[in-house]
């Protein structure tokens, strides 16, 4: 019922996942699969290949060759449990594809997927997932809404609230400079410009708060246009 080709290697790219922890990819053809994993890399997603019987914890996102039924009624009925998003590939058919995203699975993809829109769907599916927990995944930064914290790469960094709104607005803007207007209608909500130096004392304590992740990971200070948030992501 499903039927693959192996994928060929994509061109350099930036990074596009948003997942913190590196993609399980399982099934019986391994060749193919550590094509997909060296295709994946020069999108920044990392993967490991997982050639035991044991199925990955509910934790770790998943792409799975669909070809092997066995392994695909095995992951569909641990869906409950996940909290990663589970990904099929090799699903040749409109109505194989259907089933398996009805049965639960984040997204199935045919066996002629290239690798820029494999790298993306993942992306998507990473993303929506942690939507749906709450979480946004931004510039290598893991967001908890509902708890107000963030991380960097499973390290939890000890930000307050203004300061957790703060380092989001600017994770949203990917790389680009936020201006002192933009961050003040957007942390503090407010249309208009106080005069007060509120929005410098807090880049000045967030700056504390990254200094320990090193240089790659730092809030640039832009002139003329504000402040730029910059990670290796």
């Amino acid at each position: 019922m499903w039927r693959g080709d192996q994928t060929g290697l994509a061109s350099g790219g930036p990074g596009l996942c948003d997942a913190l922890l590196p993609w399980h990819i399982i099934g019986p053809d391994l060749d193919l699969l550590a094509s997909h994993i060296q295709s994946l890399a020069h999108f920044g997603i990392a993967a490991t290949l997982d050639a035991t019987a044991g199925l990955p914890c509910a934790l770790t996102p998943v792409l799975s060759d669909a070809r092997c039924q066995k392994l695909v009624r095995q992951l569909l009925n641990l869906i409950p449990h996940r909290r990663a998003p589970l990904v099929f590939c090799n699903v040749n058919g409109a109505q194989a594809r259907a089933r398996l995203l009805l049965a639960g699975a984040d997204d199935a993809l045919s066996a002629r997927v290239a690798p820029c829109e494999l790298a993306a769907r993942l992306t998507a599916a990473a993303r929506a997932r942690n939507h749906r927990l709450g979480t946004i995944q931004l510039a290598g930064f893991g967001f908890d809404i509902g708890l107000r914290q963030v991380t960097w790469r499973g390290l939890r960094l000890q930000v307050m609230p203004r300061e957790f709104d703060l380092l989001l607005a600017m994770a949203r803007h990917g790389g680009n400079a936020v201006s002192r207007q933009t961050l003040l209608r957007s942390v503090w909500q407010t249309a208009f410009d106080p005069g007060t130096n509120s929005v410098e004392v807090h880049i000045c304590k967030l700056r504390r708060h990254l200094a320990p992740l090193g240089d790659l990971v730092r809030i640039d200070t832009v002139k003329g246009q504000g402040y730029r948030l910059v990670t290796p992501i």
